[in-house]
């Protein structure tokens, strides 16, 4: 099967599932260090007089390989979804990425987290341009919070049939991560969202405002790495403390957000 196949498949099947169609695969998720080597294979390549700065790949089956691995679904699933995306969009972020941005990764990102090495990210297509988001696995969940178990109750906006998959995944056992919050200064923008359900989750991240998430295809989520800034200097959007951090003031005038898994429902009343 080729690349272009593969990602036709996954649209098809993974991204029917639920929350919007935005599922992303957890297979474009890599550490810095699996970046780097990318962008090393393709520094080498380049010496050699191959390229990809006219839109199109010039170069040997280990270029093609090598870009389709680690960008195959922003090739051949996002441009396909994305009317301002186009093929050669991705290859210009590429050029650009592996001849500068990969190289700053650290500095522009380390300072938020533990050790960001351990951690996984990938580019995809936000507000007319590829950006960076952050997998919320355990390794994210335990270097923050020291622990995989974070009970807190919790508000979703969502319509009845999100309640009942939501109830169905909690029964059989496979619960996927949901946004959530618990304190709002403006509704919420999705007018067919007409229901607020309170739960009980377990927290895998918890953001002071609103963080821009992606549903990943292993029922975890993603969030954007450039909403990781907060008005001021004093702190950022991570909430380190998930009982006094997240539940203040807000800055943004917006909503606080927490990415957790539903363990029970509690009430569902109209939003």
């Amino acid at each position: 099967m080729d690349h272009h196949s593969k990602w036709k498949r996954f649209l098809n099947e993974a991204v029917k599932v639920y929350v919007h169609g935005y599922v992303k695969p957890e297979s474009a998720f890599y550490t810095i260090a699996e970046w780097e080597e990318m962008a090393n294979q393709i520094l080498a390549l380049q010496k050699e007089g191959h390229s990809i700065r006219s839109g199109e790949i010039e170069g040997p089956d280990e270029l093609i390989e090598l870009i389709n691995s680690f960008y195959g679904f922003q090739l051949y699933t996002e441009v396909d979804r994305y009317e301002l995306l186009t093929y050669k969009n991705v290859l210009d972020h590429i050029e650009d990425f592996v001849n500068h941005r990969v190289w700053g990764l650290r500095k522009e990102f380390g300072e938020y987290f533990p050790d960001i090495n351990r951690l996984r990210l990938a580019y995809f297509y936000s507000r007319g341009d590829l950006e960076p988001y952050l997998l919320i696995d355990d390794e994210f969940t335990e270097q923050i919070y020291g622990s995989t178990n974070n009970p807190k109750k919790l508000l979703h906006y969502t319509t009845q049939s999100g309640v009942e998959r939501i109830q169905r995944a909690i029964d059989r056992g496979n619960p996927f991560d949901i946004s959530s919050y618990t304190v709002a200064e403006r509704p919420f923008f999705r007018k067919d969202s007409n229901l607020i359900m309170e739960f009980e989750g377990n927290v895998r991240a918890g953001f002071r405002s609103d963080v821009k998430s992606y549903s990943v295809d292993n029922n975890r989520k993603c969030v954007n790495l450039y909403r990781l800034g907060y008005p001021g200097e004093d702190v950022d959007n991570l909430c380190i403390n998930l009982g006094d951090d997240c539940n203040g003031g807000l800055k943004t005038s917006l909503w606080n957000e927490f990415i957790a898994t539903p363990i029970k429902i509690l009430d569902i009343s109209p939003a």
